[in-house]
């Protein structure tokens, strides 16, 4: 009996500890965190004035608070992440969205999916599982062969002496641009599935 208690106080001390600790920030709470701070800062907003803007929404965040969350010291919650976007004049998906070389969102495996897919996941276009990202580069592959035939089809007017107001260099940089694109976009699908048939130009 005696022992029965002491282990049921043993797994109830240990379940406090796991509650108390909790799960650190992950990359994405150092994501928002270094966004705010960029948002804010390209908009010549200092944290007070940040502070009193969130404040005009009904919730209160001190400046102190925001220097913390700004530093990767206090995390932001959901609600946090909304009020911060309408108050700086921007989105929640903005705010969340990681660059380039940032590490991967929590709960992201990293290096699975490109910082392209990872930016419209957040921004609600696609779910990440290959079904939704091969009909999504397909549409992108889509788009990019057509931006490809209309600059062939104006730069072909040129040739033939029907010049236009655009000069002729800016329709042979998108055509070059958007074929590096339907590279990039098939090698992503190959990657995705390797059965996936390619858009022809």
């Amino acid at each position: 009996m005696f022992a029965l208690a002491v282990s049921t106080v043993t797994v109830y001390v240990s379940c406090m500890e796991d509650r108390k600790r909790g799960n650190p920030a992950g990359h994405t709470n150092q994501q928002v965190a270094a966004n705010l701070r960029r948002a804010r800062q390209s908009i010549g907003v200092d944290l007070r004035e940040l502070s009193a803007r969130i404040k005009e929404t009904g919730r209160t965040v001190s400046p102190s608070a925001l220097s913390k969350i700004e530093n990767g010291d206090r995390r932001v919650d959901v609600d946090d992440l909304t009020v911060f976007a309408y108050a700086l004049q921007t989105t929640p998906a903005a705010l969340l969205a990681p660059g380039d070389d940032a590490p991967a969102l929590a709960g992201v495996p990293d290096g699975q999916f490109t910082p392209e897919e990872i930016e419209r996941w957040i921004q609600g276009r696609v779910t990440l599982t290959t079904g939704d990202l091969l009909r999504y580069w397909k549409e992108e592959s889509f788009n990019s062969a057509s931006y490809v035939r209309r600059s062939e089809d104006i730069l072909a007017q040129y040739d033939r002496g029907q010049v236009g107001v655009t000069p002729r260099e800016v329709y042979e940089k998108r055509m070059v641009t958007h074929r590096d694109r339907l590279a990039m976009i098939r090698g992503r699908q190959l990657e995705l599935d390797p059965m996936a048939v390619p858009i022809e130009e």
